[in-house]
């Protein structure tokens, strides 16, 4: 069956770069696919992701059906069809991990001090920006003793992976702002998100090298397999500033596949092998996320459909610079305490509405949310699985990067300051 589900997820991206580039197709063709994988792949999806998605979709529930009492319609379109999109790029991105994978060097010296900590920042940084969680599993797995992570290590790979949150098109916290701020353009968003990198790096950096930089162990990282997912990303980049008409998430859904497969064809004996397994095992492994942004969308139409129906308001009459900065605050509390960056976007979405943010600058928002939020957050994905496999401490990781949080929270809000939609 998890076969039959990576078909389907496979499908869902073909059906979502048709429908966005082409319009030849209705984006709800492409939702239907992702449910029936989502429905086949729930039995494996893992318990708090499961209870955490039946409550998503009892909220969404009520308010479709509060909704539907008001207004005489449900918004089922938007519930099945809202995160396609999303999930389409999700996958599609998926495949580039078969081409730009960090490389494991068991045989390579493991490199020390000062230089070491900037080539691994920047290893986790670039490498997690394409293949996302797997890069920080593959190199903390090489940097550890076997059994635990020193401070800088942890501090290094969980800020260096996350800060690519903030300008990656590639990483999920663009196909979330993307979707939840439709109009977004995403040179406004690279104009942001990679000068808030850059400040979170050079705060990592900083941070590290004050506890015994000459005593960091590092990764002896090999950015060669980097070349060809950069100038996908330049293509992307430059196409959608060519025709901004273009879907970004369509792009990624179109191209990422398709350089793959054809990288593939040039460098692998057995192509058509490698990715037929990636559909086999690869797109079902996604299972967490696919539920998660499913019931996310149902969530995010029945609030849309409650605020429409009881004229709930903000006690705001627009959206700008301090809103924003208010509503990142928000976002990353949400986030510490376990909620999903996705939840957390999806339902301010629905509450912001209203007051028609730009939306550049509420995707900036989302964008700088979602990337604090995965650093500091200690029941995040990422933070979870670093302390079941390196006897971390959820307390201990909260207490190494809260100071992070607060000063990329006014960082962020500085350039807030500076958007042109502030």
């Amino acid at each position: 069956m998890t076969t039959l589900a990576g078909l389907l997820l496979g499908a869902c991206v073909a059906i979502s770069a048709i429908a966005s580039l082409t319009g030849w197709l209705p984006l709800l063709a492409a939702g239907i696919p992702a449910w029936l994988a989502g429905i086949i792949l729930w039995p494996g999806v893992p318990r708090r992701i499961r209870i955490q998605s039946t409550v998503l979709l009892g909220v969404g529930g009520l308010g479709l059906a509060v909704g539907g009492v008001a207004d005489g319609a449900v918004d089922w379109r938007t519930a099945i069809a809202g995160n396609a999109l999303l999930i389409a790029m999700l996958a599609a991105v998926s495949f580039l991990r078969l081409i730009a994978v960090p490389p494991t060097a068991e045989s390579a010296d493991v490199p020390q001090g000062r230089r070491s900590l900037v080539t691994t920042l920047a290893g986790v940084h670039l490498f997690g920006s394409v293949v996302n969680l797997p890069t920080v599993f593959i190199m903390a797995r090489r940097m550890s003793d076997g059994h635990t992570l020193t401070r800088q290590q942890a501090i290094t790979l969980v800020r260096g992976f996350g800060s690519a949150a903030f300008w990656s098109p590639f990483f999920a916290a663009m196909a979330a702002a993307l979707t939840y701020a439709p109009g977004a353009r995403l040179p406004l968003l690279l104009l942001f998100g990679i000068p808030l990198a850059l400040a979170a790096l050079l705060l990592t950096f900083r941070d590290v090298s004050a506890l015994d930089v000459d005593a960091f162990s590092g990764y002896p990282i090999n950015f060669s397999s980097l070349w060809l997912p950069g100038l996908l990303g330049l293509a992307i980049l430059l196409a959608h500033s060519w025709r901004p008409s273009l879907s970004v998430l369509g792009l990624i859904a179109l191209l990422a596949p398709t350089v793959t497969a054809a990288a593939l064809a040039v460098t692998h004996r057995q192509p058509a092998r490698v990715l037929a397994e990636h559909v086999r095992t690869g797109l079902p492994a996604m299972r967490g996320e696919l539920v998660l942004f499913l019931s996310a969308g149902v969530m995010a139409a029945g609030l849309m459909s409650l605020v429409a129906v009881t004229g709930f308001s903000l006690p705001f009459d627009r959206f700008g610079a301090l809103e924003a900065g208010l509503l990142l605050t928000g976002l990353v509390a949400l986030s510490i305490v376990g909620v999903h960056p996705v939840i957390g976007v999806a339902a301010a979405a629905a509450v912001v509405a209203p007051l028609d943010p730009d939306p550049s600058l509420l995707a900036s928002c989302f964008l700088a949310a979602w990337g604090i939020g995965v650093a500091v957050s200690p029941l995040s994905a990422l933070s979870l699985a670093l302390q079941g496999a390196y006897d971390l401490r959820a307390l201990q990781l909260l207490r190494w990067n809260l100071p992070y949080a607060a000063i990329m929270i006014a960082t962020a809000a500085a350039l807030f300051l500076l958007h042109p939609g502030g």
